[in-house]
């Protein structure tokens, strides 16, 4: 692949919009940045066709650096909404030397793969300040993930007003151990760089090491082989903030289970829903502060929320 002109043509294109396919187009569905090697990505194809994988290449564009430090060739088919998911292939610890080892990456996330990556250096050794790139056919971009060229610092945070990096004033790293899956009403991928990189624009953020959901996921477009739903999935929590450490979900599907986690990724509620349509959620004594709250609903369908403790 001819690097220099594909990486400056795509620097060329950072531009004040989200360009996006609708249905059309292989896309990035699911971002798992967890501890050690612990990394994947999950790819869904929204059409009703299979899509062979042989042109489509993604790039890691590392440490905010102007082009393509690594990359991977994916292989295989995808089905009509099916998922194809590569994890980091590192199958053993490694001895850096001084004391400091890679270690290798959970075998049970190695098992929901249908493809491993490539020995190190390759794009599922991403960090959370690391940009990905997918491509097709050499040039085309089809999905972005981060800000291609930029720096965040650790990762891509909650800060809107310093454009979501971080500058050590304590917001919310996101794109650093956490897993992030598309939203449902997402139906294609990012094709221009944006001018700066809202997680919470197109994905859910959900706990580090999460991956029980890999290789399936819910899209307006269809999913998991399935017609497209009858009933948009949206779900809304209130009050928030709240004074007391109760809030009440709303959903348009039954919720089969909430969870919320700690701004910095700590689990501190996890009950399964008997597929009820409205909860409450009760957690007096709750610390004041920012909280992640994740809505599990029928379908697979998930919703993550910001919700503050006054």
């Amino acid at each position: 692949m001819m690097r220099t002109a594909t990486t400056l043509a795509l620097v060329a294109l950072l531009a004040p919009a989200w360009g996006s396919a609708q249905c059309t187009e292989l896309f990035i569905s699911e971002y798992c940045e967890g501890t050690g090697n612990n990394k994947g990505l999950e790819f869904f194809n929204p059409t009703g066709s299979p899509i062979d994988l042989g042109p489509y290449v993604l790039q890691r564009w590392s440490n905010g650096e102007a082009g393509m430090t690594d990359e991977t060739n994916l292989i295989g088919t995808i089905p009509a909404y099916g998922t194809w998911v590569l994890v980091n292939g590192q199958t053993e610890d490694v001895d850096l030397g001084g004391g400091a080892t890679s270690p290798m990456c959970d075998p049970a996330m190695q098992e929901l793969a249908d493809q491993l990556d490539n020995p190190y250096p390759a794009p599922t050794y991403m960090n959370g300040d690391d940009a990905l790139v997918l491509l097709k056919n050499g040039n085309q971009v089809v999905d972005i993930f981060g800000k291609p060229g930029e720096d965040p610092g650790t990762a891509w945070t909650n800060d809107a007003e310093n454009g979501f990096v971080d500058v050590g004033d304590g917001a919310t790293w996101l794109t650093s151990n956490h897993t992030l899956r598309r939203k449902f009403e997402v139906t294609g991928g990012v094709t221009l760089p944006p001018v700066a990189f809202d997680t919470f624009l197109e994905w859910d953020t959900l706990s580090v090491n999460t991956w029980d959901n890999l290789g399936m996921h819910a899209c307006e477009c269809g999913g998991n082989n399935v017609e497209v739903l009858a009933v948009k999935p949206e779900a809304q929590l209130f009050p928030n903030p709240s004074a007391n450490g109760n809030f009440e979900v709303t959903a348009t599907l039954p919720v089969e289970r909430v969870t919320v986690h700690t701004a910095a990724g700590q689990l501190v509620h996890d009950a399964a829903i008997n597929h009820l349509a409205r909860v409450t959620v009760s957690l007096p004594g709750l610390p004041a502060g920012a909280y992640i709250v994740n809505i599990h609903m029928e379908g697979g369908a998930t919703f993550a929320h910001r919700w503050w403790v006054k």
